[in-house]
């Protein structure tokens, strides 16, 4: 039994490596198109004046409120926010079931070098 699951562990821990890999990229590329919308807001919510001609946020507390405030009312940027939260989750649970799977891997080795293997 002990055999059989060194033999398939490398493959199993493989295929978690590529998930991880597509998490991390799926990840990176919500990331960056909410990155450019944030970029777009905070430029039209810098250029924004009140009716006198003066900036409407005046601070940089103020801007990022605003962006706070625009992101709560987008669907479109909570959805992504909502969807990147959830795949940071499902990677920390495909690394940790990795990292079990390569403690498993180095225990049976080690009882394996000690002719204990079944």
């Amino acid at each position: 039994m002990m055999i059989e699951a060194l033999k398939k562990l490398p493959e199993t821990i493989k295929g978690q490596r590529m998930t991880l890999l597509d998490r991390t990229t799926k990840i990176e590329e919500l990331s960056a198109s909410l990155k450019k919308w944030e970029s777009v807001q905070m430029e039209e919510i810098a250029n924004t004046t009140d009716g006198g001609g003066k900036p409407a946020f005046s601070n940089t507390e103020k801007r990022a409120a605003e962006l706070t405030r625009r992101k709560e009312a987008s669907e479109w940027a909570s959805g992504v926010e909502n969807d990147i939260s959830t795949l940071k989750y499902s990677f920390e649970l495909v690394r940790i079931d990795m990292q079990y799977n390569i403690d498993v891997q180095e225990n049976y080795r080690a009882i394996a070098r000690l002719g204990g293997g079944e």
